[in-house]
C-alpha cells in the first residue's frame, strides 16, 4: 500500500510538472491583452494605464492596449471586465474608486469574490485645484470661503462613488462646511470645467495635477501626506494647514475576474512588476511624485478589503448621501 501510495504522489508531481510545461509552451500571452480604463481618457487612472500598457507590451513583445468603458463612477467598466473570460487577456485597470463603489453601492457584481487581484501599481496623494485666477491662495481661505456660502461653492468629479467624490467630502467633513457636488464622466472633463471657471475646484491625484500646476494653468491649495512632494515643494500639505487627519491617496492597481489560471495571475505579477523598475516607469513616476507599489496579489487585495471598510464608515459618519 506504501508503494502504491508513494508511485500515486509521483505520477501526481510528474503530471503537474508536464501541465506547467504545457502551459509555458502555450506562450500565454498569444493574442492582444486588454487593460480596462473604468474612466474617460485623459484622466489620472488613463495616464497610467497607457504607460503601464507601453511598457509592458514592450517587455513582453505583445500588444497591450487600453480601451476606455465609462459609466456608473467605474462600475461599468468594472463590471466588464469581472464578467469577461477568466483567461487573463481582459484584465481591469483599477482605482481607489473601486473600494469607494464596493462601500456605498449597490453593484451587479462582488467587488471581493468575483475579482482576482494582481498588483497594486501606484499611490498619489491627493491634491485640490482650483483655477488660476481662483481668490483661494490655500485650503484656509477655502474653508473660509465655504462656511460664508454653505453648500455653494462646486467642485466636480469623474462621478458619484468615485475618489473624487469621496475624497472631497471628507475634506469638507473634517473642515465642517459643505460643498455642492457635480459629477462627470472623467476627472478630465471636470478639470476642463475648473479650467474655464465652470466649477470652484476638484480633487485628483499628483500624477494627473503635476503638469497643469507646474505649468500655471491651475493652482493646487493643499495636498495629502505628511510632508510636501520634492516635485511640487511650492503646495502646502493639508496637515501643516490645521487637517492632519485628512490623508486621501489615490493608488491604481491591476486585476482580472476570478476564475483565471494560477499560472497566468503569477506571469502578469512578475512582469508587472518588473515594469515598476523600469527607468522609464520610475523617471515619470519620481517627476509628478508618484510612489510605486508593486508586491503580491495578497497584498493587493488587502489594500481593498482596508479601504471598502474605510468608505464605509466615512459615508456612516458623516452622514454622506449616495444618489
Amino acid at each position: 500500500m506504501q508503494r502504491r501510495h508513494v508511485l500515486q504522489h509521483s505520477l501526481a508531481a510528474s503530471a503537474a510538472l508536464l501541465a506547467s510545461a504545457a502551459w509555458a509552451q502555450r506562450s500565454y500571452p498569444n493574442k492582444p491583452i486588454t487593460f480596462v480604463v473604468p474612466f474617460a481618457a485623459g484622466g489620472g487612472g488613463d495616464v497610467v494605464a497607457r504607460l503601464l500598457a507601453k511598457a509592458l507590451s514592450e517587455r513582453i513583445n505583445n500588444p497591450v492596449v487600453v480601451e476606455n468603458r465609462t459609466g456608473a463612477g467605474g462600475n461599468l467598466g468594472a463590471a466588464y471586465v469581472l464578467k469577461a473570460p477568466a483567461d487573463g487577456y481582459t484584465l481591469l485597470n483599477m482605482s481607489s474608486t473601486y473600494p469607494i463603489q464596493a462601500a456605498v453601492s449597490k453593484l451587479t457584481f462582488d467587488a471581493i469574490e468575483d475579482m482576482q487581484p494582481i498588483m497594486m501599481v501606484s499611490r498619489d496623494p491627493a491634491v485640490v485645484l482650483v483655477h488660476a485666477e481662483s481668490p483661494w491662495r490655500d485650503a484656509r481661505e477655502l474653508a473660509a470661503a465655504a462656511k460664508r456660502a454653505p453648500g455653494t461653492l462646486t467642485y466636480g468629479s469623474a462621478g458619484v462613488g468615485s475618489i473624487a467624490h469621496l475624497g472631497m467630502e471628507e475634506l469638507a467633513y473634517v473642515m465642517g462646511v459643505q460643498m455642492l457636488h457635480v459629477p462627470y464622466k472623467g476627472s478630465s472633463q471636470a478639470f476642463t470645467d475648473v479650467i474655464g471657471k465652470n466649477i470652484a475646484m476638484m480633487l485628483t491625484s499628483a500624477t494627473f495635477g503635476a503638469p497643469f500646476i507646474k505649468s500655471g494653468r491651475v493652482r493646487a491649495i493643499g495636498i495629502s501626506g505628511l510632508k510636501r512632494l520634492p516635485t511640487l515643494p511650492e503646495v502646502p500639505t493639508f496637515a501643516e494647514q490645521g487637517w492632519p487627519e485628512y490623508q486621501v491617496f489615490d493608488w491604481k492597481a491591476v486585476a482580472g475576474p476570478k476564475g483565471m489560471p494560477p499560472e497566468v495571475v503569477a506571469y502578469l505579477n512578475r512582469e508587472l512588476n518588473e515594469v515598476l523598475k523600469l527607468k522609464q516607469v520610475q523617471e515619470k513616476f519620481d517627476a509628478e511624485g508618484t510612489a510605486g507599489i508593486g508586491g503580491t496579489p495578497e497584498q493587493m487585495l488587502a489594500t481593498v478589503r482596508a479601504d471598502i471598510e474605510r468608505w464605509r464608515k466615512l459615508v456612516l459618519a458623516a452622514n454622506i448621501k449616495i444618489e
